[in-house]
């Protein structure tokens, strides 16, 4: 087996690094440039700067009522991902460390929810929340981000619960505290980044979905971002100028939240979730 110097190792790994972030910045740095292009200077200098910074495509933007998008996507971010944290937390530290016959078999039918497709559930789920009268909310919504956030969420904890150290529950207990108030005021306090880490993963899906938002939300008054950007692009030409410049409206909270918890988020892709 050949073995491979140290520095030529580092070189490629530098390369691969560097041709992999040029990989994602061109898209990015194209969206950036098109949203501040006239549409005549997008399709005949398609890749090259602005001549000159044009906010048009902003103003079209926020006349077509992406205030009402992106409030409904705030709303729906903050319920479901509040909802999936909360749910998910409670589930995780009972089957990490309450002992009741068949908890084995409740967390591996959690991770096999995990595995089952989108695709496969789509049809049932729209007929069940027609059943309930709620297509065309924003309650219809948040419902089956719930629903799809919990087992990747109870995953994530139900490992960090298990390393959690017994020594800090069991001098609560001693202390006088029960078990509920041990979790409240003990466990969750110390769980912290854990639960940052796993808000984080679901306020990006949330916040990106488009397929379940597509099949609910039909009325302009509910719909979320990722599906307003659909009103810009018509059957024979779409105002790309517009597009970009929603896309990067879209994209600036998730940017935002990713600098604020550049931590906590490089921590959860690790594993660590501590």
């Amino acid at each position: 087996m050949i073995k491979m110097p140290f520095k030529t190792l580092r070189l490629m790994m530098y390369v691969f690094i560097g041709g992999y972030c040029v990989f994602i910045l061109t898209p990015l740095s194209w969206m950036v440039f098109t949203a501040f292009k006239k549409r005549g200077e997008i399709f005949a200098n398609p890749s090259g700067l602005p001549n000159e910074l044009y906010f048009g495509n902003f103003e079209r933007v926020f006349s077509s009522g992406i205030g009402t998008y992106f409030l409904n996507s705030l709303i729906t971010s903050v319920f479901s991902v509040t909802g999936i944290v909360a749910i998910s937390t409670l589930a995780a530290y009972a089957l990490a460390r309450i002992p009741f016959k068949g908890r084995m078999w409740v967390y591996m039918l959690i991770v096999a929810s995990y595995a089952v497709p989108l695709h496969a559930v789509l049809v049932p789920m729209f007929q069940l929340l027609d059943g309930f009268g709620l297509l065309n909310t924003l309650a219809g919504l948040i419902l089956p981000y719930i629903a799809f956030g919990i087992p990747f969420t109870v995953i994530l904890l139900y490992a960090f619960f298990l390393e959690f150290p017994k020594d800090l529950e069991e001098a609560a207990k001693l202390d006088g505290c029960s078990q509920l108030r041990t979790v409240f005021f003990i466990v969750l306090p110390l769980s912290k980044p854990a639960l940052l880490s796993a808000a984080i993963f679901q306020v990006v899906f949330v916040w990106n979905e488009f397929l379940i938002a597509l099949l609910i939300l039909t009325s302009k008054e509910v719909k979320t971002l990722p599906l307003g950007l659909t009103s810009f692009q018509g059957q024979y030409s779409s105002d790309w100028g517009a597009i970009m410049a929603a896309v990067l409206l879209s994209a600036l909270p998730i940017v935002a939240l990713y600098l604020a918890m550049q931590k906590h988020f490089v921590r959860s892709l690790t594993g660590m979730g501590k």
